[in-house]
């Protein structure tokens, strides 16, 4: 199946697989953290692979990614990617502190990135599966700091893509006061997004 033929039903039956995730990682951060954190999908488009790194400003802008793969019955990969910037913010909105207090990106920024991002996709992954009653998780988080064409080509060779179109999920996290976006791209395997949507009923 074609990511660029998608309907706009079926693009409406992922949107909601995103909508429901997103609100059980938003539960999720906010028992962990100790505040409200929403989570919120405003869009969700069909990207070309080549033009992921656009989304950013750039081959050369600095971003940073997590990636893993989806595993079970289903193959799939999701590429969390977020600028350095919006990075550090989204560390500072985590540890309930001033934006723009984070200034560095060292190991413990790493790590909370990497956490923030795993509990989203993890979210993801979990709604896939409910909602499809097929047995799928994802693999260990793998975290990168580096240019946002190297991290598309890297993450292309890894996933060994079927496809040249991405499925992009803006994400917005938000406290009270503040609002960081984020950008997990779905990329998945041809046959198993044929199944996820005839599971939903939408094939």
């Amino acid at each position: 199946m074609e990511i660029s033929k998608l309907t706009e039903l079926q693009l409406d039956a992922i949107r909601e697989i995103g909508s429901i995730g997103a609100g059980h990682a938003a539960t999720a951060l906010s028992q962990l953290t100790g505040k409200q954190i929403d989570i919120s999908v405003p869009s969700l488009e069909i990207v070309p692979c080549t033009e992921v790194p656009q989304v950013f400003g750039g081959p050369e802008r600095l971003v940073g990614a997590v990636y893993a793969r989806i595993l079970g019955d289903i193959s799939g990969n999701i590429l969390f990617m977020v600028d350095r910037e919006s990075s550090l913010a989204l560390v500072d909105l985590m540890r309930g502190r001033t934006i723009g207090t984070a200034r560095t990106f060292g190991h413990e920024e790493e790590r909370q990135v990497t956490h923030t991002a795993s509990v989203l996709i993890a979210a993801y992954i979990a709604s896939i599966a409910r909602l499809t009653d097929m047995d799928i998780l994802p693999s260990s988080p793998m975290f990168a700091l580096d240019m946002a064409g190297a991290i598309l080509q890297v993450a292309a060779l890894e996933a060994s893509l079927s496809s040249d179109q991405a499925i992009l999920v803006r994400t917005r996290f938000s406290d009270e006061g503040t609002s960081v976006d984020g950008a997990p791209f779905f990329l998945p395997d041809s046959a198993g997004l044929e199944v996820i949507l005839g599971r939903l009923g939408v094939k």
